[in-house]
């Protein structure tokens, strides 16, 4: 037989709502440290296993998928003026994952002229990096700045930003 106990009632009263508040406030802090520190330990892990980057048209994202932190970077050249015509832009991503080595590849498109944004999809095959899956990436470019919009683990479609 499973053995369960059931939480204690809450007696009512004003002392009472108050140790009961002040034991979810405790929770609340416990889970905001763990959360903290495994932030802390991504953004540690980030400044390792990339490259520092001074390009300002970088953009840097970590995600923990299947138990494995995958740093993603992603770099854009500097915004050329163009006139008219087609305006090629070709992205540089770059994929680590802690103990493997890293996976560089090159993303090619014609994106808008002027200000406005511009969208192209990615996938990039994962098991180089020791994880199974492919990761499906939305990354928007705008005048020499390029950011990860959404990316997905598939199969799966498992939402990682």
């Amino acid at each position: 037989m499973l053995w369960v106990e059931k939480p204690a009632p809450v007696p009512s009263g004003h002392k009472a709502k108050r140790r009961h508040a002040a034991g979810r406030y405790a929770d609340i802090m416990r889970i905001s440290l763990a959360s903290s520190a495994l932030a802390t330990g991504l953004v540690a892990f980030a400044g390792t296993a990339l490259p520092a980057s001074a390009a300002s048209g970088c953009s840097s994202d970590v995600f923990l998928v299947k138990g494995t932190s995958l740093a993603v970077e992603l770099c854009a050249p500097p915004a050329a003026p163009r006139t008219g015509g087609k305006n090629p832009v070709t992205i540089v991503e770059t994929l680590a994952a802690k103990g493997q080595p890293s996976l560089t590849r090159k993303v090619a498109f014609d994106a808008a002229l002027g200000d406005e944004t511009s969208r192209t999809i990615d996938d990039a095959p994962l098991q180089t990096l020791g994880i199974a899956g492919t990761l499906h990436m939305t990354i928007a470019y705008k005048s020499g700045a390029v950011r990860l919009e959404h990316a997905l683990l598939v199969p799966g479609a498992i939402a990682l930003k």
